[in-house]
């Protein structure tokens, strides 16, 4: 149960894949891969509109590049979970 639950943190709500590297939101905590929130923010801003947080059930409607902030500890989180969970050869 634990094992599944720390993998779901390692998703990407809008990539639905593993991060490589994880960026935090500082006002809702919600976490995200880099480049894709920040093409998500980019993509919404040419077209005057506020980015939401894709997070289902999150209710920060306007998420700015100032919120992002580096999430070292998920990125070595990820990095030391792989390294465990790889398969021997």
């Amino acid at each position: 149960m634990i094992v599944t639950q720390s993998q779901t943190n390692f998703i990407c709500p809008i990539t639905q894949l593993e991060m490589k590297k994880p960026v935090k939101n500082k006002v809702c905590g919600h976490t995200y891969e880099e480049e894709a929130i920040v093409r998500m923010i980019e993509s919404k801003h040419k077209r005057r509109k506020k980015a939401c947080c894709p997070k289902i059930g999150c209710s920060h409607t306007d998420v700015r590049m100032s919120d992002l902030i580096q999430d070292e500890a998920l990125r070595r989180a990820i990095e030391s979970h792989k390294k465990k969970h790889r398969p021997s050869e």
